[in-house]
């Protein structure tokens, strides 16, 4: 793949980020210094400690290519102390790598299967559990990706998807270098916006709750504030709102989301670009196969992780018959994916009541007025609890609350309001306390 882009893309922009531009034929050179570097450690396992995403993607490839396994650390996670084989890339490493002679081909003859990438949960649980993954895996999660949801030679990303998170190294590092993109990095988030008008993007991969921002904005200032170029944006991480998808229809951007998780490298379901119905997770990737196993979406193919890392057990219990348990709800519609929660988020009242609090929160987040919802048990853990976050509460968005909250068999209920936003984690996902 590597060698292609540089052969076929050669003096073309790969990336551009605070220190210049840094081509194809470059970001090859530099990948090979990564291998002749790296070839000498007798460590297995090289964990990446990088801020500066270039960096960071030129030393994960050479990694990989050099015999050893890439470790993938969430920011502001702790480094598996159970890791014993191990070496932690800085930054100061860098000026080491500068200094050496790029090798001439890849210095290990590695099998496609073998372990080439542990990727650290980064999720609310405690548990930091390390999904290890193949080059085929990897690989053929992107290839067949986009055999639903296109690139194309030339198309300008804004990359602020993190390397680290599994999303950001196939949606905005493998996919794109298959089909000649060009990134452009953000030095931070508050210049997200200068940052479009001056490389006008045709797509952005993004956190749903960056895209609310988007059309906050746009709906302020104009279309012009995304560049002008802007065609489609693609959501992972979490549901987007289904009001924010049609408005970003109204503005001619696609609005695409991508259904995943880290033990399936990580994309199971993408939207079409030319098929975007709103308030699906899109149509599984061609090389998955995915079955409804008690209202639980199970998956196989091999996009499949190996197993976790040191947890045999766990990787037992997570992947039967071939089948992985993905521990979310859902259903297939007209060939698309429906998500509607986590099976560990189900609340159970004393009544006997069972819900599935993001399918309650998709209903009570259409409500106009309703800027985002929190389905949760209350203080004595008898009824539900829904959180609404807006400005004001109407006597009608009341009633249009109360009515859901009746259809779902979820009254009596308490209704907190607050102004402040939801709480979530970095990739967007809430962060849910269902016991007070």
């Amino acid at each position: 793949m590597l060698s292609a882009a540089n052969e076929n893309y050669v003096d073309m922009l790969f990336l551009e980020d605070t220190d210049g531009k840094h081509t194809y034929a470059a970001f090859y050179y530099d990948i090979m210094r990564a291998v002749s570097y790296y070839h000498g450690f007798s460590q297995k396992y090289i964990v990446l400690c990088i801020p500066n995403q270039y960096k960071f993607a030129v030393s994960y490839f050479g990694i990989i290519l050099s015999g050893h396994i890439a470790c993938l650390v969430p920011e502001n996670h702790l480094i598996p102390t159970q890791m014993n084989d191990k070496y932690i890339v800085s930054s100061e490493d860098w000026n080491r790598l500068e200094c050496c002679t790029p090798a001439e081909r890849p210095l290990c003859n590695t099998s496609p299967d073998a372990p080439c990438t542990i990727a650290f949960s980064s999720g609310t649980s405690s548990k930091n559990k390390g999904c290890i993954l193949s080059q085929t895996n990897l690989l053929h999660d992107a290839q067949y990706s986009m055999k639903i949801y296109h690139y194309w030679k030339g198309e300008r990303l804004i990359h602020i998807l993190p390397f680290w998170h599994l999303f950001g190294i196939v949606a905005d590092l493998i996919g794109p270098i298959h089909q000649g993109c060009s990134l452009y990095v953000p030095e931070n988030s508050t210049v997200f916006f200068k940052s479009m008008e001056y490389f006008r993007p045709h797509c952005v991969n993004m956190p749903p709750a960056l895209a609310d921002t988007l059309c906050a904005v746009i709906e302020k200032v104009g279309p012009k504030v995304t560049g002008g170029t802007l065609k489609k944006i693609l959501c992972a991480g979490a549901p987007m709102n289904d009001a924010t998808a049609e408005k970003l229809l109204q503005y001619g951007i696609l609005p695409c989301t991508a259904y995943g998780l880290t033990e399936c490298s990580p994309c199971v379901a993408i939207t079409p670009d030319d098929d975007v119905p709103i308030g699906t997770s899109g149509k599984p990737i061609p090389c998955v196969d995915i079955k409804i196993v008690d209202g639980e979406i199970t998956i196989a193919g091999s996009t499949v992780m190996l197993g976790y890392y040191e947890d045999d057990k766990l990787t037992r219990e997570t992947i039967v018959n071939g089948y992985l348990h993905t521990g979310d709800v859902g259903y297939l519609k007209n060939g698309h994916l429906v998500v509607t929660g986590r099976k560990d988020n189900m609340l159970i009242f004393e009544n006997g009541i069972k819900c599935v609090p993001e399918y309650v929160e998709g209903l009570v987040n259409r409500i106009e007025g309703v800027q985002e919802s929190l389905v949760r048990k209350d203080i004595g853990n008898k009824i539900p609890e829904l959180v609404i976050v807006c400005d004001n509460l109407s006597e009608d968005m009341k009633s249009n609350i109360k009515n859901v909250m009746i259809q779902e068999s979820l009254y009596p209920f308490v209704l907190k309001l607050q102004t402040e936003k939801i709480e979530r984690n970095s990739m967007g996902k809430v962060v849910r306390y269902n016991e007070h």
